[in-house]
């Protein structure tokens, strides 16, 4: 009779009658932090996995991480491998372990749940872009491009075009002048400033300190500041439009003593390309292998960068996008053993460039030292006179701390070519300048862009004129760009 007024069950007292409720446990852990851990693996369990995309979410937005890792066990247990791995993989990830994080989700994404794949294949290619590996990135999402669910449609397209867009696969297919990819550095330098301006004390202070404030360094810096002066007071030069001109001179001067084309003369040439990760060497060297063949070269790659997580895959990917062979081992293999494999197969069928990806691992030099020395006596004993060139790729963006990479890879072997990579990514551009006055290492490729031909010959004269060209506004009224070398 009184049954209208009797208390209304809990949400706890409920699912303590009837656990078999999924739906139910994620609302509990939404409802209550302290027992969201519990109810999140109950969800999981009682739907057979086919809520983990609700229950990563509570996990994510909860930030329960390390609560829930106890549960991981019973998931293993109930689920299978595959489901505990994923979650693992995002505890993993939520602790910056992210190579061990993308080997938990590795497992995961080989589930026969189609959800549990996308998800997991997803979170990789997540991580790929947190470390910078587009490719890898690319790749991975294209693996589960015919698979993503309905409510990740917008979200994917919109990630996938911003990796594209990464890799310069995306929109106008023309080549970046210097102009374009030398702006950052141009506005630092701001030469327009001084024009139209008397030559006193003041302007030499100011541009000195413009130069320095680009990277072109304080010793270089000073040298050309001494010159200027003396050739002002030499020549009775009062303006500073003319005081320009012998700079621009002067400088193209400098880098002249650097230029130097990449040495092919032999049949095979081997490439042996050096420097430290996060440079962009894995993607020179893919951006050269491309280049090459479409002159008409046949190339191969060897993955000589056996300890670095996922750099033979890096290298796959981009022997793939420039459609040459690749020569590689297991993971920890023996460099030198990998270059010898590379070096028979390009023996058998008679190919025209080797190009050797090496180690990073300048921290440990004494031993990348003995690597890179074990390699060359590789080299030279199979092809007599070989490598012909040991490229070392170094990031603009670094600056001056580019140079001490480059006296450092010196003291380890020779050098006889710099690539110069992300020049279009920083106002350090000046940097050039220095490492030709300060080390005498010819300058053979620079990078503007993220395109494959956005990887470019340097040519000295293009590019301070790129330096001294007026600014941004009064450059669409200058024409084309220079043609490309």
């Amino acid at each position: 009779m009184f049954g209208f007024f009797r208390k209304k069950k809990g949400l706890e007292e409920e699912l303590r009658e009837n656990p078999n409720q999924p739906e139910k446990w994620l609302k509990l852990a939404e409802e209550s932090e302290r027992r969201a851990p519990e109810a999140v693996a109950n969800a999981l369990i009682y739907s057979r996995g086919e809520l983990v995309e609700e229950a990563a979410k509570i996990v994510r937005n909860l930030a329960i991480y390390r609560e829930f890792e106890p549960y991981t066990e019973k998931l293993e247990k109930e689920l299978g491998k595959d489901y505990a791995s994923f979650f693992k993989g995002l505890i993993e990830e939520y602790k910056g372990n992210l190579q061990k994080a993308r080997n938990l989700y590795d497992v995961a994404r080989n589930s026969q749940n189609e959800k549990l794949s996308f998800l997991a294949n997803y979170h990789i290619a997540n991580l790929y872009i947190k470390e910078g590996l587009y490719d890898l990135a690319l790749k991975a999402l294209k693996e589960v491009e015919e698979k993503v669910p309905e409510n990740y449609k917008l979200e994917f397209t919109v990630k996938k075009r911003e990796v594209e867009e990464k890799l310069g696969l995306t929109g106008s297919k023309i080549l970046k002048s210097f102009k374009e990819g030398l702006k950052k550095t141009r506005d630092a330098l701001g030469l327009s400033d001084f024009a139209g301006r008397k030559v006193d004390e003041s302007l030499f202070e100011e541009l000195e300190e413009r130069l320095i404030l680009a990277d072109v360094g304080v010793s270089t810096t000073l040298e050309l500041i001494e010159y200027l002066r003396n050739e002002a007071k030499k020549r009775k030069i009062k303006s500073s439009d003319q005081l320009l001109k012998i700079l621009k001179e002067r400088l193209k001067e400098l880098l002249r003593q650097c230029n130097g084309e990449l040495n092919l003369t032999e049949k095979p040439s081997v490439i042996l390309v050096l420097g430290v990760n996060g440079v962009g060497k894995t993607t020179t060297i893919g951006k050269l292998a491309k280049q090459l063949k479409d002159s008409g070269l046949s190339v191969v790659l060897a993955a000589a960068d056996t300890f670095r997580a996922a750099a033979i895959e890096q290298l796959e990917v981009w022997a793939e996008r420039a459609g040459v062979r690749i020569v590689k081992g297991q993971e920890g293999t023996d460099p030198a053993a990998v270059v010898f494999d590379a070096i028979q197969s390009i023996k058998a069928k008679g190919e025209d460039v080797l190009i050797v990806d090496t180690a990073g691992r300048l921290h440990n030099k004494e031993r990348l030292m003995k690597e890179i020395h074990k390699i060359k006596k590789v080299i030279g004993r199979e092809f007599p006179g070989q490598p012909a060139e040991i490229l070392l790729v170094l990031d603009a963006n670094t600056g001056q701390n580019a140079i001490s990479q480059a006296k450092a890879f010196k003291e380890i072997t020779d050098v006889t070519g710099i690539a110069l990579t992300k020049l279009d990514g920083t106002a350090k551009g000046g940097i050039v300048v220095a490492i030709c006055n300060d080390l005498k290492i010819p300058i053979k490729f620079v990078g503007v862009g993220e395109r494959i031909e956005d990887l470019r010959k340097f040519d000295p004269e293009e590019f301070i004129e790129a330096l001294f060209s007026e600014n941004e506004n009064n450059e669409s009224k200058e024409g084309a760009p220079p043609e490309t070398v």
